[in-house]
């Protein structure tokens, strides 16, 4: 499992192609972060990179330029690899067509991370879809196969996932998940869905992605800044190796034959392109997660828990699990990793509650030496200042821990 999962790290860091480091960890580069948006032109895509994001789900090749320029990753869009609109079925014929050669023309252009094929496809589609991704894999190795799956959770879904790894043999599980309920709610869906992704990619050796809620649209609430702390850090806890914003501006999409549905509000930019003052929250955001980035990706997830009452397909506290319990607070989403290179452990803490903060006092199974934290302001691995360190709503933070010298030392199975 152990050289699985180096593997799985040294593919998402090619596909990534990101290269910077941080004072607590150097190495991998800049966690990736995600716009699911189409973007060609200039103010948009500074925008986006000046937020933060660092790839975006929609480039077509004429932008590929300003991408680099800006330092933004791109799954490339192509009208002939996907079907014309947003809901018919894949067939690979023009995909086959097409890839050798747009690969021949895009490839090695050093913005290039992927090829968009299809967004939430349906089990009867995967036999086509496999077809293309091998043709990815063959003609672009170390370039993506762009496969994001629907939302879902249960038996019918763990068949969902599994068929696709079966049929399709990706490189990267991708899928998203909106848990903002008008009523000020967040899904307790969003929980057990993450549970059977994070355990697919595990069961299989792959990294997953997912995509949060960025713009209310339908029935879905308007971001705030506690609930994009949630889904993001919520995700981290998991073990995600990307996260993804849906969308970025409040607009339907300009391809694809994507609908208006008319009540899109609260991205990042507004549907005139302005910079919103949710822009100023996802942009905090993407800069405490990116002084965590390059430690989580050398951080292979052990097992996620929570502390409360587990949602469907989820956890609590075991005899296995790092964290014993909390001595403050009852809503807590719990992420334990193993360190690939040294083999030291960490924790990831998030505060699940919507309004109200708490001290961060965890008390471990095994006796603990030191406590140290990345900071999300420098990215120092620091003492951990307890009791005084407090979690607002939806925040995440990321201990190191090191145990006696007479604690017993384990190298646990990721489960």
């Amino acid at each position: 499992m152990r050289s699985t999962m180096l593997r799985v790290l040294t593919t998402v860091i090619g596909l990534a192609g990101f290269g910077m480091g941080s004072p607590a960890e150097s190495g991998p580069g800049p966690f990736p972060i995600m716009a699911w948006d189409y973007a060609d032109d200039e103010p948009t895509l500074r925008a986006m990179a000046e937020c933060g994001v660092n790839s975006v789900a929609f480039v077509p090749e004429h932008a590929l330029d300003l991408c680099h320029r800006l330092g933004l990753k791109a799954i490339v869009f192509h009208p002939r690899l996907t079907p014309p609109r947003w809901n018919d079925r894949f067939q690979s014929r023009s995909a086959l067509e097409e890839l050798p050669e747009l690969v021949k023309h895009v490839n090695d252009h050093p913005a290039v991370m992927g090829y968009h094929l299809k967004d939430e496809p349906g089990v009867d589609q995967y036999a086509e879809l496999g077809k293309a991704v091998e043709a990815v894999r063959r003609l672009a190795p170390g370039k993506w196969p762009y496969v994001n799956l629907l939302p879902g959770m249960g038996r019918d879904y763990d068949v969902y996932l599994e068929e696709f790894v079966k049929q399709c043999n990706p490189t990267v599980l991708s899928y998203d998940n909106y848990p903002l309920t008008q009523d000020g709610g967040f899904s307790y869906g969003y929980w057990a869905n993450i549970a059977q992704v994070r355990n697919a990619a595990v069961r299989h050796g792959l990294p997953f992605w997912t995509i949060m809620l960025t713009a209310a649209h339908w029935n879905y609430a308007e971001p705030t800044p506690v609930t994009l702390r949630l889904q993001a850090y919520g995700a981290l806890a998991y073990g995600a190796r990307g996260i993804a914003y849906y969308k970025f501006i409040s607009r339907e999409l300009p391809i694809l034959d994507a609908p208006d549905l008319g009540n899109w509000r609260g991205a990042p930019l507004d549907e005139f392109g302005a910079r919103t003052q949710a822009w100023g929250w996802v942009q905090n955001l993407n800069r405490g997660v990116q002084k965590l980035g390059p430690t989580l990706l050398k951080l292979r997830s052990d097992v996620a828990y929570h502390v409360g009452e587990p949602p469907e397909q989820n956890r609590g506290i075991g005899e296995d699990t790092l964290v014993a319990k909390m001595g403050a607070g009852d809503a807590f989403v719990i992420g334990d990793f193993t360190h690939e290179e040294d083999g030291s452990r960490w924790v990831m803490i998030v505060n699940k509650h919507l309004t109200n903060s708490f001290a961060c006092l965890p008390e471990f199974h095994a006796p603990v030496e030191k406590l140290e934290y990345v900071s999300p302001v420098t990215g120092e691995l620091k003492p951990f200042p307890a009791p005084y360190y407090y979690l607002a709503p939806g925040q995440g933070v990321l201990l190191k821990l090191t145990p006696r010298a007479d604690a017993p030392r384990e190298s646990p199975e990721p489960r």
